[in-house]
């Protein structure tokens, strides 16, 4: 009986270590989980920083190629009125296009680099709720477990007590020649 005890203490320490080490898991795994959700939104903040950024360029190219085109309609305007200056004008005319085919290659370039940073952004926001997703399931199982071992400790601590009614025949089933032995010990002390 007290190996019995002993043994069943035994078991309560390692099920309490058992709890401690999941308990332990679980700290350093929600430990993990905040610093990746840390490191997702700050590359979340660069990503609309970055986005915010390419929409101000984007809003200055659109400002600088209205300026452009503004500046060829009159330098259109100054041709057709002034014919003695028609080879300088014209020579502004092609720097000016040229300057507006750079701005158009450039405005083309932010508009990838958006659509870029949108898809970027979509695969962030989804591997952030997977994470969301991870999370929930952890702290689902960690709840089951703990559940599971409570309800093995206290199956533990009613052992071997009155409140137990088959704890005589678990012993009778463990010792089965226990009674046959007391009966002996009894008849040889007589």
């Amino acid at each position: 009986m007290l190996e019995q005890l002993q043994h069943l203490q035994q078991q309560v320490q390692i099920l309490v270590k058992h709890v401690q080490d999941l308990q332990q898991q679980q700290t350093d795994q929600q430990h993990i989980h905040a610093q990746t959700a840390q490191n997702l939104q700050r590359q979340l903040d660069d990503a609309h920083s970055a986005l915010q950024q390419a929409r101000d360029e984007q809003q200055n190219t659109a400002t600088a190629l209205t300026q452009g085109k503004d500046q060829h309609q009159q330098l259109q305007e100054a041709h057709q009125t002034l014919s003695d200056k028609y080879q300088r004008l014209e020579n502004s005319c092609n720097e000016l296009r040229k300057r507006f085919e750079a701005l158009i290659t450039q405005k083309n370039q932010l508009k990838s680099d958006y659509d870029n940073l949108g898809t970027q952004n979509e695969s962030l926001q989804s591997q952030l709720k997977e994470l969301g997703q991870v999370r929930d399931q952890l702290h689902k199982k960690n709840e089951q477990a703990r559940q599971k071992v409570e309800a093995i400790i206290q199956r533990l601590a009613i052992l071997g007590t009155p409140q137990d009614s088959n704890s005589l025949s678990i012993q009778k089933l463990a010792h089965p020649h226990a009674e046959q032995l007391e009966f002996e010990d009894s008849t040889a002390n007589d």
